[in-house]
């Protein structure tokens, strides 16, 4: 396989009989049932990519070309990675085209999706089928996917068996969010929502934070009033809500300089009731 980082066939096993593979003539091949796995560029294909999927297009990321929400995640994704020793292995489930890829480039690392990107190591929908050994993870990483999966639980209880214990999932979820990749957009989940999924999936939640940023709320509705809401309006009404649009923006970030700057606070015991997202830790019991 292309990725030099780690030996895949050290950690992938064939998902129908849990027997080795191997890659013969540019094929891979389980050595008990014969069953051969595609290939796509560098990645193997146990599961077909979605009809539905819009694929996502290669974003330049970093130092002001990210959102207050995205800053948020890599600051969270940072901290943690910090608490792994670096012999650690990580995957990252719905890694796309390697958005979080900077952060744990120094980690050995798998990055999986169910498109096959170029990024890609690994295309598989996990909650139809598992091609990785018991307990070979030490991390598993869910940044900004979980809402992208119509069965969380079945996800969170594949990922159980893969994980070493006390193994942890680093997720960061958005709530206050536009409908976005669609159709594979499935759901927003509350913190009470997702502290019901871990105890379901026999994790406990080690860190569990929400991100707040009341100003951006304020912005992102005012985007979605201008790209969506004035789009059927005549030319004078139009013209008339840009006039105004323009006026509530200035004063939007006009009240950035003030006290409502993004903040992190335990959602259970915050009142304010439009969290942006949520990042969490769960570990394996």
């Amino acid at each position: 396989m292309e990725n030099k980082n780690v030996d895949l066939f050290k950690i992938i096993v064939c998902p129908q009989c849990h027997s080795l593979l191997s890659l013969k003539n540019a094929q891979i091949h389980c050595e008990k049932c014969r069953k051969i796995y595609k290939k796509d560029g560098n990645a193997i294909l146990f599961t077909e990519p979605p009809a539905a999927i819009n694929p996502s297009e290669l974003r330049e990321r970093g130092a002001g070309k990210d959102t207050a929400w995205r800053n948020a995640n890599g600051a969270f994704l940072k901290e943690q990675l910090q608490q792994l020793t670096k012999d650690s292995l990580i995957l990252d489930v719905g890694a796309g085209r390697g958005d979080f890829l900077s952060f744990y480039t120094d980690f050995l690392h798998i990055l999986l999706d169910v498109y096959p990107y170029p990024e890609v190591d690994v295309v598989c929908d996990l909650t139809q089928l598992n091609p990785f050994r018991d307990a070979s993870l030490d991390a598993i990483l869910l940044m900004n996917v979980l809402e992208h999966v119509a069965s969380p639980l079945d996800l969170l209880r594949s990922m159980h068996t893969m994980l070493k214990p006390h193994g942890r999932i680093i997720i960061a979820i958005p709530f206050y969010l536009k409908i976005h990749q669609a159709p594979l957009d499935f759901q927003r989940l509350t913190h009470f929502a997702l502290r019901d999924l871990a105890a379901q999936a026999g994790y406990s939640i080690s860190h569990l934070e929400g991100f707040y940023d009341p100003c951006g709320v304020i912005q992102e509705s005012l985007r979605y009033y201008r790209f969506w809401a004035m789009a059927e309006q005549g030319w004078f009404a139009r013209k008339f809500d840009q006039a105004v649009l323009l006026h509530m923006q200035t004063l939007a970030k006009l009240l950035q300089h003030t006290s409502t700057k993004p903040y992190l606070k335990d959602p259970f015991k915050n009142e304010y009731p439009a969290p942006t997202g949520y990042h969490l830790v769960l570990e394996k019991d």
